[in-house]
């Protein structure tokens, strides 16, 4: 009787030792530290710096007031000062060309031999796609970037589990708002207000910041439009085709001004 208990007791203590063998000391969770805003505008730099000369192709659906259709784009995109857009169809012809260069811009449609003009590039997307979005917009959002002038005054405030950072154009009256997540630092969203003039740019899925990190798909949203852009390619370029922002159209070009011609 004694040696059978004997056998129990240490069996049992076998299996206390075995189950605190396994077992570890959890002690408190530690969490992340808080970013502080100049890890995030040192962060946003830094891609804006990778990503200010590159080419990108993408397909886009537009629904707007012409319609629906889908089209198939390519972007030279050396910012802030110029970029190129020809969008094609899906049998690969040239629908137009929108080229903004260093404050002018124009839009090239080869079938009408039409080239139109604008002071604001926006009256031109307005005209071809019935996107009223201006271009430089276009090539950061594609990017996922920020224009430096915007980091200037650039702010951030944390709400609950999303950061976001704000900033106002100096001289245009344009309001911005970025929205972001963190651990690890990526990009959401984007918002653009002025006057009753608003809309929406959203990233799925949210873009990390590190430089190397390209967008998926990109929604861009207004109360008149929408804009789906699906991104192919995007690689950053050494340099830009001066001949491709200053191109020379065929003889015999109607020449239109939107701006004389709402």
């Amino acid at each position: 009787m004694k040696r059978s208990v004997c056998i129990f007791l240490l069996g049992f203590a076998a299996v206390l030792l075995a189950g605190s063998g396994c077992s570890r000391f959890v002690g408190p969770e530690e969490r992340p530290r808080p970013l502080t805003e100049e890890e995030w505008k040192a962060a946003l730099e830094d891609r804006g710096r990778h990503w200010q000369r590159y080419t990108a192709s993408f397909h886009l659906r537009a629904d707007s007031a012409k319609g629906k259709y889908p089209l198939r784009a390519v972007v030279l995109a050396d910012l802030p000062d110029r970029l190129r857009l020809e969008a094609f169809n899906l049998f690969g012809q040239t629908l137009g060309v929108i080229i903004y260069n260093k404050g002018e811009s124009s839009l090239w449609v080869p079938n009408e031999k039409t080239l139109y003009t604008a002071r604001k590039p926006e009256v031109l997307t307005e005209h071809f796609l019935g996107v009223s979005l201006p271009l430089n917009v276009l090539g950061y959002s594609l990017a996922a970037s920020l224009p430096p002038e915007q980091l200037e005054t650039f702010k951030l405030l944390s709400e609950r589990s999303r950061w976001v950072g704000q900033s106002h154009a100096r001289d245009d009256g344009w309001r911005y708002e970025w929205s972001f997540l963190s651990q690890p630092m990526t990009f959401k969203a984007f918002e653009a207000r002025q006057g009753l003039w608003h809309y929406t740019v959203n990233y799925d899925p949210p873009v990390p910041l590190e430089v190397t990190e390209i967008p998926r798909r990109i929604v861009f949203l207004s109360s008149d439009w929408q804009m789906d852009v699906t991104i192919d390619q995007i690689q950053t370029a050494s340099h830009m085709w001066d001949d491709l922002v200053l191109p020379l159209f065929p003889g015999g070009v109607r020449r239109v001004s939107l701006d004389e011609h709402p």
